[in-house]
């Protein structure tokens, strides 16, 4: 390992033990049937409500939107997380919709809503 992706580690483990909470990350059995969801006890910095851009392009419609976020590291997970996996932080189930990598293997990104959130269509 390089002396960068050592200390990216060594950030990480520091910033896990400082503002991580215990969480349960649930594997969805129609994505992985053979790990039985299975649910693994792991340690993730959760952010209710972290601002999300979505950047639309050429004359599109930029967007900054509130999300919940759960970073966690790949290597404690111990599998690839996966969309429609489900976490429960604080007692609080919540379905994954996106899997961001950050491209070192030492944490991964994960939006979620709550699991029995069901948003309302508004008309305009």
């Amino acid at each position: 390992m390089s002396r960068w992706a050592d200390l990216v580690g060594l950030v990480n483990r520091a910033c896990q033990s400082t503002f991580g909470v215990p969480v349960v990350y649930t594997p969805s059995l129609e994505n992985r049937m053979e790990l039985g969801g299975m649910p693994i006890a792991l340690t993730g910095i959760f952010d209710e409500k972290r601002e999300i851009v979505s950047l639309m392009g050429d004359g599109g419609m930029d967007a900054i939107i509130p999300r919940s976020v759960l970073e966690v590291g790949l290597a404690e997970l111990g599998i690839e997380p996966m969309a429609g996996d489900d976490v429960t932080v604080a007692g609080v189930p919540y379905r994954i919709l996106e899997v961001q990598l950050d491209g070192r293997g030492q944490a991964v990104l994960i939006r979620t809503f709550p699991k029995n959130f069901h948003p309302k269509s508004k008309a305009i």
